[in-house]
């Protein structure tokens, strides 16, 4: 999913400092998830991972890479819907899902994708041109897709024929397919005026394979410093924080509703860009009065031994104020940095007013002793 801060391409950079830092896995705190990237890079190193967001689509991400073991076999779906039954006769349903990789995940995911009939509900009417709408964020057709996958998910998982692994799985692969074709610049704060493209083709749904072998994980939609308490003492506290003014709520509240669905409660989408009730996901990271508290708190819930935070040179707390913070907090007053440059998330261009210009910004991973 494209994703401000996400740090996929940043993992070898994260896990080398880890590994110089002599940190051996055992349980771990990713106390800001996002799209579960590092939580599910911890799973496969062997860490058991804690992972926790405010966001419910982070949430669903995490049950997906980081909670879900094992690759469903489906045994219930396919005895309790007669349609999918039928489809999985097919000799093309089967053949297409062996391309995929052979297992009943991909065979589920190929009968979502393509042999279900298009419903032009939700988010073809508020985020699509469908009936008259004004909101381009995808065409009729993919929206129409999105509407019928997700109504399926929502009855499925209603009715018992598939456990919360196998949902979660399947709704993380619907989230990130709609963004692959979602006619945006890479956040949903406005939609492209043209169609783009990406958004020109048709939706796909490619779930991950779940990694198994490893310590049972969890996945937590709540604030990072009750969690923090919750868990009590734990080896490592992963930080990665939003670095500026910018509320995740609002600038991904698509794939937020998506998440959440709207079968049993329908949002009201208001102003040009859709936007829904996002008070509660507000964060106290994302203000210069409030970031340094917000740091504090949770450094003092936490009851690791280690802290690990990623910053990047630009975020709303200096890089001295940070540094103080955690020598405050450290055992001997010590802290430790990591930097690396890397190419910067870009939804725009530069333009008089932005805080910054170029296309190059500086990752920096802190590290303290806390215990």
């Amino acid at each position: 999913m494209r994703y401000i801060g996400n740090k996929t391409r940043l993992l070898p950079f994260i896990l080398d400092a880890i590994d110089t830092l002599g940190i051996s896995p055992a349980v771990a705190h990713d106390a800001f998830a996002g799209t579960a990237s590092v939580g599910r890079s911890l799973k496969a190193r062997g860490w058991r991972v804690a992972s926790s967001d405010l966001m419910t689509y982070s949430y669903v991400f995490q049950r997906a890479y980081v909670v879900a073991g094992r690759i469903p076999a489906f045994r219930k779906l396919r005895a309790g819907d007669a349609t999918l039954r039928r489809a999985l006769r097919s000799p093309t349903l089967r053949s297409r899902a062996e391309e995929r990789g052979g297992t009943a995940l991909h065979a589920i995911a190929e009968f979502l994708e393509a042999w279900l009939e298009p419903d032009c509900g939700f988010m073809s009417s508020e985020f699509s041109p469908a009936a008259g709408g004004r909101r381009m964020f995808f065409t009729e057709d993919n929206a129409a897709r999105i509407d019928a996958i997700r109504r399926k998910l929502f009855e499925w998982r209603r009715d018992g024929l598939i456990d919360e692994d196998s949902y979660f799985l399947l709704l993380a692969a619907l989230i990130e397919g709609a963004d692959r074709v979602a006619n945006t610049a890479g956040v949903y704060a406005a939609y492209m005026k043209q169609w783009q493209p990406n958004a020109r083709r048709q939706l796909e749904i490619s779930p991950e394979m779940p990694i198994s072998g490893t310590p049972k994980s969890s996945a937590h939609l709540a604030d990072a410093v009750a969690v923090a308490r919750d868990i009590g003492r734990i080896e490592l506290l992963y930080v990665d924080p939003p670095y500026n003014a910018r509320q995740y709520s609002g600038y991904y509240h698509v794939p937020e509703i998506i998440a959440r669905g709207w079968f049993e409660q329908r949002p009201t989408p208001q102003g040009v860009a859709g936007l829904v009730g996002i008070g509660r996901q507000k964060s106290a990271w994302c203000s210069r009065n409030t970031v340094a508290l917000a740091l504090d708190e949770l450094l003092a819930a936490s009851g690791a031994r280690h802290v690990l935070v990623s910053y990047n040179s630009e975020g709303l707390l200096p890089g001295d104020e940070l540094t103080a913070i955690l020598a405050s907090a450290s055992v001997n007053g010590e802290v430790r940095t990591f930097g690396q440059e890397y190419k910067r998330y870009r939804a725009d261009s530069d333009r008089d007013g932005r805080r910054y210009s170029g296309d190059r910004v500086k990752e920096m991973l802190h590290y303290a002793r806390l215990r």
